[in-house]
C-alpha cells in the first residue's frame, strides 16, 4: 500500500489534560470581573436661595449707626489737602476719593436719603429714643459732633453741610409745602455748639460762618447779641453784624435792627467797647 506523505508529518499531541486543582488555582488568580454600574446623572437641579430673615427696626438702626463709624473713621484717618485744585464748574463731586469727597457724600446722604419720606406728623412728635432715630439723623448728629470736635478747622464742614440742608428744605418746600425743614434747628445747634467756647481771636472764623450760611433769621442774630454781653466777645460779635451790613443787602435791615437793639438794651455796659467801632 501506498503511504499518504500527509500522514508523515502528523504528530499526535500528547500534552497532559489539566487536573482539577490547576483550573481552580487559574480561577483563583484571575482578576475579578468589573460589574458595570451606570453612572447616576450628575446634573444640578434648580436651586433658589431662601429668603433672609427680616431686619428689625433695632437691628437696622444698629448697621446703619455702624457704617456711619466707620466712614467718620476714615474721613478722621485723611489727611487734609494743602493746596486745593479745582476743577472748574464742570467738575464732579466726590470725584477725589480725599477727605472733601467724603464731606460731600456724608452731608448729602444725611439730606437727601429721606427728602420727601418724612411727615410733619414726625415733626410734632416727641423726641425719639435711641433705637428709633432715622439714618439721616444719626449721621446729622455724627456730623455735628464731628465738626465740635476741632470746629476751629472744621467750620467749613458746618458750612457745607448747612447749605445742603438748605438747599434740600428749598426743594421740598416746592414739592410740599408742609414738609419737614432741617436747616434752621441745625444752623442754631451748631452755633450753640461753638458759641461758649469762641474767644477775642475767633473773629474771622465768626464772619466767615455768619456770611457764608445761606439763611441767616433773628435766632441767629440773638446768638450774636448773647456774644455782645461778654467784653471778650463783643468785639468780634460787632464786626460780624458790621461785615452782615455791607456784604448782604437782603438782611441789612433785620441786622440794623439788632444793632439798634444792642445798643439800647446793653449800652451801659458796652458804651467804652462800642466807641472803638
Amino acid at each position: 500500500m501506498g503511504v499518504d506523505e500527509d500522514d508523515d508529518d502528523y504528530e499526535p499531541d500528547f500534552t497532559q489534560a489539566e487536573t482539577e486543582e490547576q483550573i481552580l488555582n487559574k480561577l483563583d488568580s484571575a482578576p475579578p470581573e468589573v460589574e458595570k454600574v451606570s453612572a447616576p446623572d450628575m446634573a444640578l437641579g434648580h436651586f433658589t436661595l431662601p429668603q433672609p430673615p427680616p431686619l428689625t427696626d433695632v437691628q437696622a438702626s444698629e448697621i446703619g449707626q455702624g457704617t456711619v463709624a466707620r466712614v467718620f473713621g476714615v474721613m478722621q484717618t485723611l489727611e487734609e489737602k494743602i493746596k486745593k485744585s479745582k476743577g472748574g464748574i464742570n467738575r464732579l463731586a466726590a470725584s477725589a476719593f480725599d477727605r472733601d469727597a467724603w464731606i460731600t457724600i456724608i452731608t448729602r446722604l444725611a439730606t437727601r436719603t429721606s427728602a420727601g419720606l418724612e411727615s410733619t406728623a414726625d415733626a410734632i412728635k416727641s423726641e425719639p429714643s435711641d433705637t428709633q432715630l432715622s439714618l439721616n439723623n444719626t449721621i446729622r448728629e455724627s456730623l455735628y459732633l464731628y465738626i465740635l470736635e476741632d470746629f476751629r478747622k472744621r467750620i467749613d464742614i458746618a458750612v457745607a453741610w448747612l447749605c445742603e440742608e438748605w438747599y434740600n428744605d428749598k426743594i421740598q418746600m416746592k414739592v410740599n409745602e408742609n414738609s419737614v425743614l432741617h436747616y434752621e434747628k441745625w444752623v442754631l445747634k451748631v452755633l450753640d455748639g461753638i458759641v461758649p467756647y469762641l474767644d477775642g481771636n475767633d473773629r474771622t472764623l465768626l464772619i466767615k460762618f455768619i456770611s457764608e450760611i445761606p439763611g441767616l433769621s433773628p435766632e441767629v442774630l440773638e446768638r450774636l447779641k448773647r456774644l455782645c454781653r461778654d467784653p471778650a466777645t463783643v468785639g468780634i460779635a460787632l464786626q460780624s453784624l458790621l461785615f452782615l451790613i455791607i456784604t448782604k443787602p437782603p438782611v441789612r435791615k433785620m441786622v440794623e435792627d439788632a444793632v439798634e437793639n444792642i445798643w439800647d438794651t446793653c449800652m451801659s455796659s458796652l458804651l467804652p467797647s462800642l466807641a472803638a467801632y
